[in-house]
């Protein structure tokens, strides 16, 4: 008896042995951590990118672009920058979005439209 236990035990080690948790990180998530390393910086992250404040832009009008995602949380400087989360705009905040310029968002303050671009990949 005591013999099948311990074959069972040990083949039960045999199996599982080498096997890891997966910690794979996405390259969203890269760049959102490198990007965290600015605590000035003003993020938003939304549809798997990472979007910086590039400047207001003032020939930018609501009904010219499309809104397209909400942001559902407002990090903290201690939080991780997750999928519709920005560092410097409330929960709720509407992200808009040209047909024509991809890579950026738009978000609007009164009739201030503010101009976040992609943080590109590598």
């Amino acid at each position: 008896m005591k013999k099948r236990i311990t074959l069972f035990v040990m083949s039960s080690l045999f199996f599982t042995a080498g096997c890891t948790t997966d910690t794979t990180t996405s390259t969203t998530d890269s760049i959102a951590t490198e990007a965290r390393q600015d605590p000035a910086a003003d993020l938003i992250r939304a549809d798997d990118r990472v979007y910086r404040l590039d400047g207001k832009d003032a020939t930018i009008k609501k009904e010219n672009v499309t809104s397209f995602s909400t942001v559902t949380k407002q990090v903290t400087a201690k939080q991780p920058l997750t999928d519709q989360s920005a560092t410097d705009w409330q929960s709720g905040t509407k992200l808009y979005r040209s047909e024509d310029a991809t890579g950026m968002l738009y978000v609007f303050k009164g009739t201030t439209a503010y101009r976040y671009t992609a943080i590109p990949e590598g």
